[in-house]
């Protein structure tokens, strides 16, 4: 990629894999096995919002459609932050993006988890190069309860949570004969429902849509809506970032258990189904 895409809280995957083909022979009580292609199990790795402008080019241009494969290096450094290996790779392809729960009553740092799959993979020895030298981008605090919700024009100032979500894309292989390593391609984009719990304050007006949705008959297409699920800075003001909803209606509407001598606070549940979404972060502020 020739420039920093942060820091990883973790990573995991771009291992060697093969497909194995079995041969029965007749009159032996054997299979003869044999190796019929190889692969990179897909990369997994968590990051935070105040990714580099690189990495987050690469989540954006997913969810735009404009997928663009991908280089890419991971340096692993010792305890005096020198590079003792380095693992890069070529022709990365975004295939995940899950989005944290979003919970107002959290206090957990909040996460973006992707995965991308690699056409090439190969381990380096380190060039004991001091990694605290990379300009990398500094971390914004952001909670899984920094969030707004917003959907249509329905009331949601108590909106409680919102569920973890995982954008996907799918990836069709190349094989050709004579080379070991396929080539790789974007193939079909997954878009995810998006549920969320409400306080029983608002339920009125959002069972009048739910009815007019459901019952009623106005969910053609010009009766969906845009939303968006909105990051916000600790004051619970600045916007650091958003993923936006587009072309989304009523999946389900859910009023919750009924207990009695229950505490906690009543809620409802409903899910939306989702078209399209847009992944966009405030670089100045989640960065800064």
């Amino acid at each position: 990629m020739g420039a920093n895409a942060g820091f990883l809280k973790k990573f995991d995957g771009l291992q060697m894999e093969a497909d194995i083909v079995s041969n029965d022979l007749g009159p032996a009580n054997i299979q003869k096995k044999h190796v019929a292609n190889i692969k990179w199990t897909p990369a997994k790795a968590t990051i935070g919002i105040g990714m580099g402008k690189e990495m987050y080019q690469i989540i954006k241009d997913a969810f735009d459609a404009k997928h663009k494969p991908f280089d890419g290096a991971l340096h692993v450094a010792d305890f005096n932050h020198k590079v003792q290996s380095s693992l890069n790779f070529t022709g990365g392809i975004m295939t995940e993006v899950t989005i944290p729960k979003m919970d107002g009553g959290s206090k957990d740092a909040a996460y973006f988890d992707v995965s991308w799959e690699a056409e090439t993979v190969r381990w380096l020895k380190g060039d004991n190069s001091d990694i605290r030298g990379k300009i990398a981008p500094k971390q914004k605090a952001w909670l899984c309860s920094n969030f707004r919700f917003e959907m249509g024009g329905l009331p949601c100032s108590r909106v409680a949570t919102i569920d973890s979500f995982t954008w996907k894309c799918g990836v069709t292989p190349d094989q050709i004969g004579i080379v070991r390593e396929p080539t790789k391609h974007a193939a079909k984009v997954t878009i995810p429902d998006i549920t969320v719990e409400v306080s029983m304050a608002d339920y009125d007006a959002w069972a009048q849509a739910a009815k007019k949705w459901f019952v009623d008959g106005a969910h053609e297409e010009k009766d969906e809506m845009t939303g968006a699920i909105v990051f916000l800075n600790p004051n619970m003001k600045d916007e650091i970032g958003r993923i936006t909803l587009e072309n989304c209606g009523f999946k389900s509407f859910s009023r919750g258990a009924l207990e009695a001598n229950k505490e906690g606070i009543a809620r409802f549940k409903v899910a939306f189904y989702c078209e399209s979404m847009k992944f966009e972060i405030n670089y100045a502020d989640s960065a800064k």
